[in-house]
């Protein structure tokens, strides 16, 4: 629902994704779930600063776009089979770069996602 629901305009979804975070920062706050997982200070120091996060984002967003050009100049002129096997090249790129985000951003450790849905952290980091 968050990704591709949200991007196509979904309603279900628009409906669905507000639900869930709302849902899991009511369970994370009342749970405690920040102190858990503790931030780690030695593996916080080693996130990226916000110069090489803006480089990673702008190299992930020239590929997207390379990709988008090359797909629909492609598209045009492929047979329906390949435009199928075009479709999933698609997913995986969208997949790459949504995981290049996380990564970015931090949010693949569990600390940094629990202090962000628990409130009460006072460690909340968007």
């Amino acid at each position: 629902h968050g990704l591709t629901g949200l991007a196509r305009l979904s309603l279900r979804s628009w409906v669905a994704v507000p639900v869930f975070m709302a849902c899991a920062m009511i369970t994370a706050t009342l749970s405690g779930t920040a102190e858990a997982f503790p931030a780690d200070v030695a593996s916080e120091m080693d996130a990226p600063e916000w110069k090489e996060c803006l480089i990673w984002s702008a190299c992930t967003i020239g590929v997207l776009a390379v990709c988008a050009v090359a797909a629909g100049v492609a598209g045009k002129r492929m047979a329906p089979e390949s435009a199928e096997r075009a479709k999933v090249l698609g997913e995986l790129v969208a997949g790459l770069a949504f995981g290049v985000g996380l990564s970015v951003s931090t949010m693949t450790r569990p600390s940094k996602v629990a202090a962000f849905l628990d409130w009460r952290s006072g460690a909340w980091d968007p």
